[in-house]
């Protein structure tokens, strides 16, 4: 087989993060002393992260900013449901005593069920936002 400048090229992020096996370097580098434009490449390369995906420059450190978002919604995520499932329940807890059960803020204090209702639904909205935001990174 024949190994061309655009197989060179593909191996290139391999070499220049370090992942390529020393065969691989020594092709690779056997190329760059005969071709100054694959060099200039792989010095590109060198100075700035390239996503060889999408070839588009991707900022040093940008992956650990991604995660750390990303772990960020996760913990919002699980706050919101458990505030979310708290203010939900609030309304409905209930005591049995002598007259059988008895919903203890509905009947006894209605207004603050109904706030508690208010505040479980604006929780419930921010939770299936949180979660969108999560399918869009992936999760």
């Amino acid at each position: 087989m024949n190994v061309t400048r655009e197989i060179v090229k593909d191996l290139l992020p391999l070499y220049v993060s370090g992942e390529a096996s020393a065969d691989t370097r020594t092709l690779v580098e056997s190329f760059l002393r005969e071709d100054p434009e694959l060099a200039r490449l792989a010095d590109a390369l060198r100075a700035e992260e390239v996503s060889p995906a999408r070839g588009a420059i991707v900022p040093p450190g940008a992956g650990r900013a991604a995660l750390s978002r990303t772990k960020g919604l996760l913990r919002r995520r699980t706050r919101l449901l458990a505030f979310a499932l708290l203010f939900s329940g609030l309304p409905l807890t209930c005591a049995f005593d002598q007259n059988g059960l008895r919903f203890l803020l509905l009947r006894d204090a209605p207004g603050l069920a109904s706030a508690s209702l208010a505040v479980a639904c604006a929780l419930w909205i921010a939770y299936a936002v949180t979660v969108r935001r999560l399918r869009v990174t992936g999760l």
